[in-house]
């Protein structure tokens, strides 16, 4: 199957999932709504505003040729989608995402930017039916917006910075161009030299995605050539991750996606045949229900990765043709801590995640499921800590056959969803408003080991004679514990993390644990 009907079959099953989840009763005071929690099920009692994403598709839909939506009603519920934001949108321009009055930047970043392509888009091709849109909620949207930065997650960022070039295209917004330009330098400061833009510290190749997306809209309402240059980098970095198997080492993320969207990544293939082959190589099976991007839950699906994939088709034909890059034998990414082999006369690729406690994976040529170790988790009395955890403090010691990290581990904990304490966050939210924000990130993502930390030592050697990782872990706690392998869930709490994945079938291999008492060592073998 080629490409373009690989995207052609996947949009076919599944945009009538999509618009489910509008609400499509034009006497509905919630018509337009994308969050079927709240028109629908009632089970929420405010809409999560990053969902008018959903509007991408609406409005690519009005020129697509398709079986189930008149171009006309596919109008009239892009227009219904964009109102339904302006009317979320607070007398502050907040809009709120997971808890009220939470004043989330994520929710204003992607509804602005959804919203204002479309509509500069309508500007050039619908101009009656700008007259038929409420900008008051819209403009006080842009106006809050271009006061804020977001520069932990740089996809966030991009998405508002993409937002607001949009919107300095229409005089109804009054955003001021020279406020775009402010952000975007401080956008592409957040570059790394390697390629990948800062997301909690590290590179997510899920979040990278988003970015390229974002600054591919960037570039179109700007023509900022700074935007070419950064996707250009940004694409580099991916096509030298990927693997034997054509897959990236999904588990090596900073914030553990396991799915990439391709908008951007198509349009960068019309001038890169490196970028074509990439376009190929991870979505080159989109249509086959085996594909990672299957899992993905309704919310992110509909939040941004099927508007991608729907924005993507127009653009296929414009791909120019493949061409595999020529991939190193040994690479190390001092920056991202990411330690590479590609052994010659093997079809393997072994890749080592220093900042994430020394996560090892093989991806072989002819095998579905890369053999992987996720590290390791340690029961202390009622405190869990893990290995598996992004910290820049790690260190590392690298030779091209042996790479030897020593770092802490983390105390961490699963927070269970109760009344009372959603109760407690809403009133807190109420009184501190975006701050909020702030201190649950330090409680769910950046947390900390600290000088009672237990600590580790991970050296792994690879043996080309015999085709296999030696890993040797020592392990020192001053507490008595136990300690057994990590599934593939990271415990660092990242919303569109954790869909199901097939390298979960390797976790009860390893279900083996072993008492910690001062120092422990263990030696394991990941033949390939």
């Amino acid at each position: 199957m080629n490409i373009q009907n690989s995207f052609n079959n996947y949009f076919k099953a599944q945009a009538k999932r999509v618009l489910t989840q509008l609400d499509r009763d034009p006497d509905s005071p919630t018509y337009g709504c994308f969050d079927r929690n709240y028109w629908h099920y009632k089970i929420r009692d405010f809409p999560s505003s990053i969902l008018q994403q959903g509007a991408f598709v609406l409005d690519r839909l009005k020129w697509e040729e398709n079986e189930f939506l008149n171009p006309i009603v596919a109008e009239e519920w892009t227009l219904a989608a964009i109102n339904a934001l302006s009317r979320q949108v607070g007398p502050r321009g907040q809009v709120s995402e997971y808890f009220p009055f939470e004043d989330s930047y994520p929710a204003s970043a992607f509804g602005l930017y959804c919203a204002a392509r479309i509509l500069s888009d309508w500007k050039k091709e619908n101009v009656a039916a700008l007259e038929r849109v409420q900008w008051n909620g819209l403009q006080r949207l842009a106006r809050r917006l271009s006061k804020r930065r977001e520069c932990e997650a740089a996809n966030q960022y991009a998405a508002g910075i993409s937002g607001l070039a949009l919107s300095s295209q229409l005089p109804e917004m009054a955003i001021d161009r020279s406020c775009v330009e402010d952000h975007a330098d401080h956008l592409f400061s957040l570059q790394h030299s390697e390629g990948w833009f800062n997301e909690y510290g590290g590179p997510d190749f899920g979040y990278l995605t988003v970015t390229i997306d974002a600054l591919t809209d960037y570039y179109d309402a700007t023509n900022d050539t700074r935007a070419v240059s950064a996707i250009t980098k940004a694409v580099e970095f991916l096509i030298q991750l990927v693997g034997s198997d054509g897959q990236l080492p999904w588990t090596l993320n900073a914030r553990n996606t396991d799915y990439v969207v391709p908008y951007g990544l198509v349009c960068a293939a019309a001038r890169s045949s490196c970028a074509s082959w990439l376009v190929h190589s991870l979505f080159g099976h989109l249509a086959d229900p085996k594909h990672a991007i299957w899992s993905t839950d309704d919310r992110y699906h509909l939040h941004y990765i099927f508007s991608s994939i729907v924005r993507s088709i127009p653009h296929l034909k414009d791909m120019v043709k493949p061409e595999a890059p020529i991939h190193n034998d040994y690479t190390w990414l001092e920056g991202c801590g990411y330690w590479i082999r590609r052994p010659v006369d093997t079809t393997s690729t072994i890749y080592v995640g220093v900042y994430k406690g020394g996560v090892t994976r093989v991806h072989q040529q002819h095998s579905k499921i890369p053999i992987c170790d996720n590290a390791w988790r340690m029961n202390l009395g009622k405190s869990l800590w893990t290995t598996n955890w992004w910290q820049l403090t790690n260190k590392a010691d690298v030779t091209v056959n042996t790479i030897k990290i020593s770092g802490q581990l983390v105390r961490v904990k699963l927070v269970q969803s109760r009344p009372i304490l959603h109760f407690g966050l809403r009133a807190m939210a109420l009184v501190f408003g975006h701050g909020l924000t702030n201190v649950l990130k330090k409680i769910m993502i950046f947390r900390k080991a600290t000088s009672k930390s237990p600590t580790f030592t991970r050296e792994i050697q690879l043996d080309l004679t015999s085709k296999e990782l030696v890993i040797e872990d020592d392990l020192f706690s001053s507490f008595e514990g136990e300690l057994r392998y990590s599934p593939r869930q990271n415990m660092r709490h990242v919303a569109s993390a954790d869909s199901f994945h097939v390298e979960e079938n390797q976790g009860v291999l390893k279900h083996s644990s072993h008492l910690v008492k001062q120092r422990t060592n263990i030696r394991t073998f990941l033949h390939f």
